[in-house]
């Protein structure tokens, strides 16, 4: 078992992201796998479950410690990982990286090693919300890019809701997890 926990955007970047998720997926075939969470930014990597009941108990903690927050999301980008030409393609929303939102990032991943639950989490996390990825080779990833004609998207909101996501699979498949649970943030 595995999960990750995340901030849920406001609807006016929700309904931007699924917009464009849906005008891709008509004309590049791109599916919606990403769309299966509500539209989201992750606060780092999955991580293995080994007890759900300890997970949530964290989750609960996080959910009444932090206070709504505002963040920036900034632009629009393609990013490849593995090979330039036929790694793996995700197109994401980049969120402006804050002092609060490495702060959280990090007090998450120490709890997280000092419970022992394995995670590939680094240093070098990119805050971000994703729009679409896999289902199509790195070149139609590239040209949906290119067809972007503005990229640029600089809105600001507070965060007031965090979710939990959580899958059975522990291989971490895409499109197997789901909501397990989303709280309101303390004083919202």
């Amino acid at each position: 078992m595995r999960a990750c926990f995340a901030f849920l955007v406001d609807n006016d970047i929700h309904n931007f992201s699924r917009k464009l998720a849906f005008d891709s997926d008509l004309k590049y075939n791109t599916g919606f796998i990403s769309a299966r969470l509500p539209q989201h930014i992750t606060l780092g990597p999955t991580f293995e479950v080994k007890n759900l009941e300890e997970v949530e108990k964290h989750f609960d903690y996080l959910a009444e410690s932090i206070r709504p927050l505002e963040v920036l999301v900034k632009d629009i980008d393609l990013k490849v990982f593995g090979d330039a030409e036929n790694g793996f393609p995700v197109l994401w929303m980049n969120i402006q990286e804050s002092k609060e939102l490495r702060e959280l990032h990090n007090e998450i991943y120490k709890y997280i090693a000092e419970h022992s639950w394995d995670t590939d989490n680094s240093e070098k996390y990119y805050f971000h919300s994703t729009i679409a990825l896999g289902e199509q080779p790195v070149s139609v990833y590239k040209e949906i890019f290119k067809s972007i004609p503005v990229k640029e998207i600089n809105h600001s909101f507070a965060v007031k809701e965090i979710a939990l996501f959580c899958t059975t699979d522990s291989e971490s498949r895409m499109g197997t997890y789901i909501t397990y649970k989303i709280l309101n943030l303390k004083n919202n």
